[in-house]
């Protein structure tokens, strides 16, 4: 019609149409884009709208190839009652936060699927990860394998984080990219477990085995920490966790202590390889049952702003004035510190002390029973008084620890010093994940948390390789003109630098980094009364007759209730996750 009366038309032609008996009829024509039709229409265009737009000014347009994407979209309209005739202007509109919101009852089911998921995974890394470095020193493998195996698989895991978060971002789903990495490590995990019983394993094969095990864990932190931090709130997140935590640490230490037992029944057998395949067995049904509960959670919607994106660049650029790169670079050279030292304690305990398999798994589940028995009250401490309060009190004790092994090897001492490191290792690990989730707003999560974990990752590769490297260049002695100290093994030269370093991380860099909620500050006697109150076994029995434990129903289900209930309550105006830019 407008070419029959001379008029050439570029631009925006819509057609509103009805579908009727006798097929779709026209309702009007706009030279604009429709509203809200607009709304589904451009979401599922693949590319940039404006090469569109500009070959429709020159006349090209027929010579732009359109793409769209297979998705479905949908716009839910919401009008005031009467509209499109006579209808009240001004109204309120209410309840924007509650649709926004995960709804409750699935909220309910995914937090207890993740504290079943949280069980199952700390099974497999009793029966596992805990057994790895004593698996490499059964096959003969050198400090500095045991070192590579520490610290390759590290720095692959390091690099993973950008494959999670472009898998995020690309795909605009979590608990997918999540199922999907976990079942490929389960299958790695099964073929160290078909090597091991098949007696083909080597140091070497190994570390190969390692570096695709927790390259897998690399794909999954971004989603995971982005996905769980839509499924709680700041409100007790910290608690949540808490109790998550200590029923995956009470699980953590049944594993691994079966796993000792079964490994020193097997070596006084003369048996010891098959003892290992046994729990790496176990390991692998672990990671299946954890592999169910993810696939249960609920796939929260994911779809950031286009403001959400920043570059590895950016951090990088911004770095000097944000607190969250202050957080990451302090937790990341805290980490180096530790993990110069921190993988060759297996080593000392098992090769130089002598320990035997059992002697092991009690020194290790003391440690782990110390974190199970303090992770709660870390959690509502760091609620009241902030996770940085919680990462001080940490890190003014783990720098002491590494010394305290110098003093004496007598077991029941190292049983000490196990207790005290399980206790502030408990607050260290809570404290340094839940601040990303109080520190970055929840679009951004999901990537902060893949530059978090990657500059972790690399403190770790660095840290264990300086104390493989070290390991084969520690004197024998140490003098320093009054005072002569001579070491029981090289490795505690390690454990000397480790702890010297830790002083220095945390004197120079704790004070840069802020606490980002407002929260109260706690008294000098609140530092030490932390572990006041703790009931580590509400809501878990044992029935002396049968020795059968297990955690009450229930107890269990009564506490997840109250926590998404307090999850699901904000105070008016407090968006969900809410938090400050991290640049």
């Amino acid at each position: 019609a407008l070419r029959n009366e001379g008029i050439v038309y570029r631009g925006v032609l819509y057609a509103g149409l009805m579908l009727t008996e006798r097929g779709p009829q026209v309702l009007e024509f706009n030279g604009r884009f429709g509203d809200p039709e607009t709304q589904v229409i451009l979401p599922p265009l693949a590319g940039d709208l404006l090469p569109i737009l500009l070959a429709c000014l020159d006349g090209s347009l027929a010579r732009v190839p359109l793409a769209w994407s297979p998705r479905h979209a949908l716009c839910v309209v919401v009008a005031a009652q009467g509209y499109p005739g006579t209808y009240r202007k001004g109204m309120p509109i209410t309840g924007l936060e509650a649709a926004a919101a995960v709804p409750a009852n699935k909220r309910r089911r995914s937090m207890r699927y993740s504290v079943a998921d949280g069980c199952f995974y700390a099974s497999m890394v009793g029966f596992g990860e805990t057994y790895f470095i004593p698996l490499l020193i059964a096959v003969g493998a050198t400090t500095f394998q045991i070192g590579a195996f520490a610290s390759a698989p590290q720095l692959f895991l390091a690099f993973a984080q950008f494959l999670g978060i472009a898998l995020v971002e690309r795909l605009r789903v979590r608990k997918r990219i999540i199922v999907g990495a976990v079942v490929v490590q389960t299958a790695i995990l099964f073929w160290m477990f078909m090597s091991v019983a098949q007696g083909t394993s080597s140091p070497w094969l190994l570390v190969l085995f390692g570096i695709g095990y927790f390259s897998l864990n690399g794909v999954v932190l971004p989603a995971w920490n982005s996905l769980i931090g839509d499924l709680t709130t700041e409100r007790n997140r910290g608690a949540y966790l808490g109790f998550r935590n200590g029923l995956s640490q009470l699980a953590l230490f049944a594993s691994m202590a079966a796993a000792g037992l079964i490994l020193q029944w097997f070596d006084n057998a003369g048996a010891a390889r098959t003892g290992f395949a046994l729990i790496l067995g176990l390991a692998v049904a672990s990671r299946v049952g954890s592999t169910l509960a993810l696939a249960g959670h609920f796939e929260a919607p994911y779809d950031p702003p286009r403001g959400a994106y920043f570059s590895f660049w950016s951090f990088l650029r911004r770095s000097g004035r944000s607190n969250f790169a202050h957080f990451v670079y302090f937790v990341s050279l805290m980490t180096f510190a530790v993990q110069m030292a921190a993988p060759f304690f297996t080593v000392y305990m098992l090769r130089d002390l002598g320990f035997s398999y059992m002697q092991f798994m009690i020194a290790q589940g003391v440690f782990i029973g110390s974190q199970f028995l303090a992770m709660h009250r870390w959690g509502a401490f760091a609620d009241r008084f902030g996770n940085r309060a919680a990462m001080r009190i940490c890190t003014a004790i783990s720098p002491w620890i590494p010394l305290l092994w110098f003093l004496s090897t007598d077991y029941i001492y190292i049983l000490a010093i196990q207790v005290l490191a399980g206790l502030a290792w408990a607050g260290w690990f809570l404290a340094s994940n839940n601040f990303i989730f109080d520190a970055v707003t929840p679009p951004k999560r999901a990537r902060c948390a893949a530059y978090f974990n990657f500059f972790n990752g690399i403190g770790f590769f660095l840290g264990a390789m300086f104390g493989a490297w070290l390991s084969a260049r520690a004197p024998a002695t140490l003098s320093t003109g009054a005072l002569t100290v001579t070491f029981l093994s090289p490795l505690q030269f390690i454990f000397l630098v480790s702890s010297a370093m830790r002083f220095v991380v945390v004197f120079f860099f704790l004070p840069t980094v802020r606490e980002v909620r407002p929260v109260g500050e706690p008294r000098f006697r609140d530092m030490f009364l932390v572990f006041r109150g703790v009931r580590p076994f509400g809501g878990v029995s044992f029935h002396p007759f049968t020795g059968v434990g297990r955690v009450e129903s229930a107890a269990l289900r009564d506490r997840i209730r109250g926590f998404a209930a307090r999850n699901n309550h904000r105070e008016p105006g407090a968006p969900q996750g809410a938090g400050p830019d991290p640049e």
